[in-house]
């Protein structure tokens, strides 16, 4: 609080009136005009990335470009690869799963780099049993194998929540991919105690690597689609039949409504 405020509040306490101050000057003409355009500026900026990010989910859709025998998903041609990596970098977790359900509606794999169809597990419920696990059908169909889906999820894990427009001057953004080589990184500078630093990548890798071993062996991995559900089936007891018990049977009880019994009509004695 400054001293402008404590004379206020005195003069407040004494008289009970509070004393104006004199209001901001108002922007002139031309300071106002600056302030809208750049605001418009900025929403136009905005608009132009989400409109860059929903032309690299449809080129995306149609991915890879280079169909042959020697490239497959685990060996990308260089050139899909590198489009690939090089346009999700912006993309936020959300575009990722939308990029996925168009590949899936062209009949396409999840994995942007992938050439196969997705899986068809034919007609039924929503959902299915695979390897003895009950499993939702429409995660099972995304993909066209387990390795695939695992794939996706990598580079899904590395996309960021933050929005686009704040981060598309961040050069450092890179995308890994699963199944290309991984390099140390020389820049890292050890601690004072010898032990490598923990850089997120680092960290990433190592919850990943642990997330495929737990799928490897059979524990729940946070793959969807993968996911695994244990059913325990119990035999239900069954007790033996019981005999009949005596119970005393009333002999007006089929004179009784809803418990009430009426009275017998009276019928005088014959006289004799």
């Amino acid at each position: 609080m400054d001293l402008a405020d404590i004379d206020d509040n005195i003069e407040r306490t004494l008289t009970g009136t509070v004393k104006s101050r004199p209001a901001a000057p108002l922007p002139t003409r031309e300071e106002a005009r600056k302030i809208a355009i750049h605001h418009a500026t900025l929403l136009q900026h905005r608009k132009d990335l989400e409109n860059k990010i929903l032309d690299s989910v449809i080129q995306l859709s149609e991915y890879p470009l280079e169909r042959s025998a020697q490239y497959s998903a685990a060996n990308p041609a260089p050139s899909d690869a590198a489009g690939y990596k090089q346009q999700v970098r912006l993309f936020q977790p959300s575009d990722h799963k939308d990029l996925v359900e168009e590949r899936n509606v062209n009949g396409l794999c999840g994995y942007a780099l992938c050439p196969n169809p997705h899986r068809d597990t034919g007609p039924g419920g929503k959902w299915t049993i695979r390897r003895g696990a009950i499993l939702e059908r429409k995660n099972i169909e995304m993909w066209c194998s387990e390795q695939c889906a695992k794939r996706a999820m990598y580079v899904q894990v590395q996309l960021n929540e933050t929005a686009a427009w704040e981060r598309v001057g961040d050069e450092k953004i890179q995308i890994d991919l699963l199944d290309e080589p991984k390099s140390a990184d020389a820049d890292a500078e050890r601690k004072p105690d010898g032990k490598e630093p923990q850089t997120p990548k680092a960290l990433r890798d190592g919850a990943l690597d642990a997330a495929a071993l737990a799928l490897e062996r059979g524990e729940k991995a946070p793959v969807p689609g993968l996911d695994k559900v244990k059913v325990d089936i119990k035999e239900k007891e069954t007790k033996p039949p019981q005999g009949p018990t005596n119970i005393p049977v009333d002999k007006n009880s089929h004179l009784s409504v809803e418990g009430h019994v009426s009275r017998l009509p009276y019928r005088p004695k014959p006289e004799t």
